[in-house]
């Protein structure tokens, strides 16, 4: 469990049993974070995804008053806490997103003898051509955890997200595992193309019981 933020002024370790959390104090009463100040989180949180067996990472940003308040909450929490971090230990995460190259199937004009009808026909044609690329979708999915093979321990996946998106993917497999898993994975398909990003900690995976506001 990590609080991070931009203009990193003093690194804390907040430890209470078996738990541990790292926090950064930000000076700014009300800073305003932007693209940078993610990235950096996304860096810190990494390299202490390097250095532990398990590593929860806290939404960014989340706010605690001072170290008291922190440890209050993992104290609180710890079983909660003890849970999650037993999802992902000694595992990581690796995101696949499944790109259309191809556009939707166009419209063919419909005839009909009244404009209602016309729209009708045409609205059928284009439900129709939505469940075609949500089938293939699933498809692709599908085939895409089969070729993650016994490596996947978990998986989380959107089928048609957005109109560019065909699938997007959230693997949870060990770490040791994962650069053969990757290698497994396809960069084209028919009418695809597959984007796989990490090794990274499991961002994904790192849930709790509740979720900090």
């Amino acid at each position: 469990m990590c609080q991070l933020g931009c203009g990193v002024k003093r690194w804390s370790r907040v430890d209470a049993a078996a738990v541990a959390a790292w926090a950064t104090s930000v000076a700014e009463p009300d800073p305003r974070f932007g693209r940078t100040d993610l990235l950096e989180h996304h860096q810190i949180i990494s390299r202490l995804h390097q250095q532990v067996d398990a590593c929860l990472p806290a939404r960014f940003p989340t706010w605690y008053t001072d170290e008291a308040a922190l440890q209050r909450e993992i104290v609180g929490r710890q079983d909660q806490l003890g849970v999650a971090l037993d999802v992902v230990r000694g595992r990581c995460e690796v995101a696949v997103t499944v790109l259309w190259t191809d556009a939707a199937e166009a419209l063919t004009p419909a005839l009909a003898a009244t404009p209602g009808t016309r729209y009708l026909l045409e609205r059928q044609q284009a439900v129709a051509g939505a469940d075609h690329r949500r089938a293939r979708a699933r498809e692709l999915s599908n085939e895409l955890e089969r070729l993650a093979g016994t490596d996947l321990v978990a998986v989380r996946a959107q089928v048609c997200p957005s109109r560019a998106v065909a699938v997007s993917l959230a693997l949870l497999a060990p770490r040791e595992s994962a650069p053969a898993l990757i290698a497994r994975l396809p960069r084209t398909g028919d009418g695809v193309r597959i984007l796989v990003n990490g090794p990274w900690p499991a961002y994904t995976f790192a849930d709790t019981a509740k979720r900090e506001a």
